[in-house]
């Protein structure tokens, strides 16, 4: 059999490439980030199709699905896993890709595997964004809210996006069919897709710690004594790396399971603060320092540009050389993007509103001292555009409630009505509105 496979397939040709090659002694556990990444999506989709076998993709049952699973000790530890796993995937193929900038293996010859690698890092965050709602909790419907309706900042096409994403104008059961199917499905397929042409330009052009070894030996010196064989030195090294991560994340699944919350509440009744997936946090944050009429280049602009800046950095970096030393301009400007974004995730992470303090209606309300820490307590957070005065006077009508858009969305009767957002009790809603009839004036 092993002979009948040779001759069609060259396995041993493949095995020669990954195994038999020499590597420098000065290689450290950092160089095998892709192989950790790769173990990391293993995970995710041995326990996925475990937890299909029992989920049922419906608002009717998906919560009570993930309740029995939660109920049983081996299944929930198998979800523990996928949800640990999730972050582990995308902490890892972060740092793998900071890695790589580091070292700047993303110059040539190896443009297309750092192509590749983007590819499948905007895969991975897809695949925690699209997973986040399937329990169909609290947090995962009030994330999947606020995150699609960043879609609907995007200029002329905006609520067109947000319709497609959700498959609606709200979050309902058909978008968590459509998140299901783009999860299982479409997801993997980019990310396989993806994988295979990465594996073959790392496979066919090697990693980057050993080129100074290519290098040396094509001017015909011995190499023996900066090298050690990658099999079964390396290889063993590999294992043991990868064998952490697997304790570390079966460590923190059997000891930290994750928690289901309480059910979707589309009402938001329990006065759940909505916030995006920890990983669009520092996104999140960067809103409340833009004015409302700037939130597009925070929520679109700059992602936007970042993707397309992270796709052509091969050749938007001239600077031949990939020594660290040499690239003080790249590198000092990567570090303080990377700082500045932790410190919005952290920020993101640990703000939350105001409380305000109950009065009832005001027959007379002061947009100041009554009006505006309404927004800023209960809207800013998805509607970054009442953020000010004339932020919010664009959707109102003075003297004329009913004529006023602001006033039929946190009634329920415009096109997009509330929610997103926390919904406002009786008395505030009449607080409002006594105020868009007194003239809706900044006092």
């Amino acid at each position: 059999m092993r002979k009948w496979l040779e001759e069609r397939l060259r396995v041993q040709e493949l095995l020669d490439s990954m195994f038999n090659h020499p590597a420098p002694k000065r290689s450290n556990y950092l160089d095998y980030l892709g192989f950790a990444t790769l173990f990391a999506f293993i995970n995710e989709a041995l326990t996925g199709i475990l937890l299909a076998t029992v989920y049922i993709p419906s608002a009717n049952e998906a919560y009570s699905s993930v309740k029995a699973i939660e109920a049983s000790g081996a299944e929930n530890f198998v979800r523990s896993l996928h949800a640990w796993g999730a972050d582990f995937m995308i902490v890892l193929v972060v740092i793998h890709l900071l890695r790589v900038f580091y070292v700047g293996a993303y110059k040539y010859p190896r443009e297309l595997t750092w192509v590749s690698g983007i590819i499948l890092f905007l895969g991975t965050v897809a695949l925690g964004f699209t997973g986040y709602l399937l329990p169909w909790d609290q947090e995962g419907y009030w994330a999947t809210t606020v995150g699609t309706a960043m879609a609907g900042y995007v200029p002329v096409i905006g609520d067109y996006l947000v319709q497609i994403l959700r498959d609606g104008v709200n979050v309902t059961g058909a978008t968590l069919t459509r998140f299901y199917a783009i999860h299982i499905l479409v997801l993997p397929g980019i990310i396989l897709l993806g994988f295979l042409p990465h594996i073959f330009f790392v496979l066919r052009q090697g990693m980057t710690s050993t080129d100074e070894l290519t290098k040396a030996k094509q001017r015909g010196e011995d190499i023996t004594k900066k090298s050690r064989p990658f099999y079964p030195n390396e290889a063993f090294r590999m294992a043991s790396f990868i064998l952490i991560i697997a304790v570390t994340l079966f460590i923190l699944a059997g000891n930290f399971p994750k928690e289901l919350g309480e059910p979707a509440d589309p009402l938001n009744m329990e006065n759940y603060t909505p916030k995006p997936a920890w990983y669009f946090m520092g996104v999140y944050q960067l809103l409340k320092y833009f004015p409302g009429e700037w939130d597009v280049l925070a929520m679109v602009g700059l992602p936007v540009i970042g993707i397309l800046v992270l796709l052509f950095l091969p050749w938007i970096d001239r600077n031949p050389s990939r020594t660290p030393k040499k690239r003080p301009i790249a590198l000092g400007v990567a570090a303080v993007l990377v700082i500045g974004l932790g410190i919005l995730t952290y920020q993101g992470m640990s703000s939350g509103p105001k409380v305000l303090e109950t009065k009832g209606v005001v027959a007379h309300p002061s947009f100041q001292k009554d009006i505006e820490p309404i927004f800023q307590n209960y809207c800013n957070q998805c509607h970054p555009n009442y953020k000010s005065y004339s932020g919010i006077l664009k959707e109102v009508t003075p003297g004329n409630p009913d004529e006023s858009l602001l006033f039929d969305s946190i009634t329920g009767k415009a096109k997009f009505p509330m929610p997103p957002g926390q919904p406002l009790s009786d008395d505030t809603i009449q607080t409002i509105k006594n105020w868009i009839q007194d003239g809706a004036e900044n006092n």
